[in-house]
């Protein structure tokens, strides 16, 4: 994502639709089944820095870049997606989310909220009801080596900065290739941009 010229709007597959969910409120729920890899949200907005962040509080943002942080429209549908420790989509880049595996007509869709925030302070209460339930969500998640290696590479690029700069020196391989192997000391490319 470029920095300077996010996108300004959210944009949602049209084969999702908000509904009461049993997790939180509403949520997104697929009318149609989603081939893993697809494209289901691209999420755009104003971006605001760590001070904006603290002083305003946003009702729905999450950190884009370090210190960056995009703030989306709360009522836009693409904004309504649950968390859930075992999601089913998760991140191609710092705005788009895609399908982690096949999805079925009626599924709820979900994303793990602890791969796109930055705010390490921040935490909330986990009603997703998945075997893998952490009960609670931080911004600190990224450090779970169970995470490291369920997501791989799929984290905003903001987390994935501070994975690579952590001291651990060891880099997951992408759960979605195959040909990633397993974890080694070699920073592998990003599969979005092309770049380590």
């Amino acid at each position: 994502m470029d920095a300077v010229d996010p996108p300004t709007e959210c944009w949602l597959t049209p084969r999702a639709e908000v509904r009461g969910s049993p997790i939180q409120g509403r949520g997104l729920f697929a009318t149609a089944p989603i081939a893993e890899g697809e494209v289901v949200a691209r999420l755009g907005g104003p971006l605001i820095d760590d001070a904006e962040l603290a002083a305003t509080s946003p009702p729905s943002s999450f950190t884009v870049a370090p210190g960056l942080h995009m703030v989306t429209d709360p009522e836009h549908p693409a904004s309504l997606g649950n968390h859930a420790c075992d999601p089913n989509l998760w991140h191609r880049d710092a705005v788009t989310l895609e399908a982690r595996r096949a999805i079925a007509e009626g599924e709820e869709l979900t994303s793990d909220y602890a791969t796109m925030t930055g705010v390490e302070a921040w935490s909330m209460e986990c009603r997703c009801g998945s075997a893998l339930c952490r009960g609670r969500v931080t911004g600190a998640d990224w450090r779970l080596a169970s995470l490291r290696a369920a997501y791989g590479r799929r984290w905003t690029p903001a987390l994935l900065a501070k994975i690579d700069s952590d001291g651990q020196g060891r880099y997951p391989a992408d759960p979605a290739d195959p040909a990633s192997g397993t974890v080694s000391d070699v920073p592998p490319s990003d599969t979005a941009t092309g770049s380590p």
